[in-house]
């Protein structure tokens, strides 16, 4: 399924949600993934564009060469019409007989030299002009083959880039194993504290060995189920989101200066 490409105002949506809280790192790292995604379509557009237009410039290079031999032909069937008219000519002087002025006879001889020459050279100057055209035809397909060739490269390493697993999939999970180590030290802290804290006002038994694991810490096991209740998301929530901010900025910033210059090519064609 193709991506909607992206525009300004999404890159500048993107940049507001960076500078608020309100947006947790994994509502933020599959924005950044639509918009990684989107901007393969803004690519694929250009490459699009480029294409056609070196379609277009390879085409208008062609008919032009076309167009200045095809004039070279006409002249050529022009000169060739000229000797035919010559050689009917001289063929309607010799028709009553061979002259007996030896004047003319010599200008019928040299005539007809001059027209066997011409002959030899206009077949010479032809058959160069049919291969040069030849020539034009081969390296017009050749190149065309090229430019279709690369066209079907880019298609496929855009198609291949959206399946494989992208940097930001990899950069999300490297985070989200980091938060969980990160997460355990506040998550941890607070039941310690309440422990400690327990022990300091004597509610919590210290002296007796076989209850000192449960009524000895209960303060620690209460503080940690109501931590795991009501804070461990927002503590993971808030870890996440500040390892996580500068991976989001750096990529933000890479992709804005990939959607200038993509955008600054792409009006370019306009």
């Amino acid at each position: 399924m193709p991506f909607i490409p992206i525009s300004e105002a999404d890159l500048q949506s993107f940049k507001d949600d960076l500078s608020q809280s309100n947006k947790s790192a994994a509502e933020l790292f599959s924005t950044l993934k639509n918009l990684k995604n989107g901007f393969k379509t803004n690519e694929d557009e250009l490459v699009k564009l480029k294409y056609n237009s070196a379609k277009k410039r390879l085409e208008n290079d062609y008919l032009l060469k076309k167009e200045h031999w095809d004039a070279e032909i006409q002249e050529l069937k022009k000169q060739f019409k000229q000797l035919d008219n010559r050689i009917v000519a001289a063929e309607q002087k010799l028709k009553n007989g061979i002259p007996e002025d030896l004047n003319i006879m010599e200008k019928l001889i040299a005539e007809q030299e001059s027209i066997v020459e011409d002959q030899e050279k206009l077949n010479i100057a032809e058959t160069e002009l049919i291969a040069h055209v030849r020539n034009i035809d081969i390296e017009y397909g050749k190149e065309q083959e090229k430019l279709n060739q690369l066209n079907t490269t880019v298609d496929s390493n855009y198609n291949a880039s959206i399946e494989d697993e992208s940097p930001i999939d990899i950069a999300e999970k490297r985070i989200k194993f980091r938060v969980s180590i990160i997460s355990l030290v506040p998550i941890l802290i607070i039941p310690l504290l309440a422990d400690l804290f327990g022990k300091a006002i004597g509610l919590q038994q210290t002296n007796n060995v076989n209850h000192q694991l449960i009524s000895g810490h209960y303060f620690f096991f209460i503080a940690l189920i109501l931590t795991e209740l009501f804070l461990a998301d927002k503590i993971k929530t808030r870890v996440s989101r500040l390892l996580s901010v500068r991976y989001l900025q750096a990529s933000f910033t890479e992709l804005q200066q990939l959607f200038n210059k993509n955008n600054k090519e792409l009006n370019s064609f306009k």
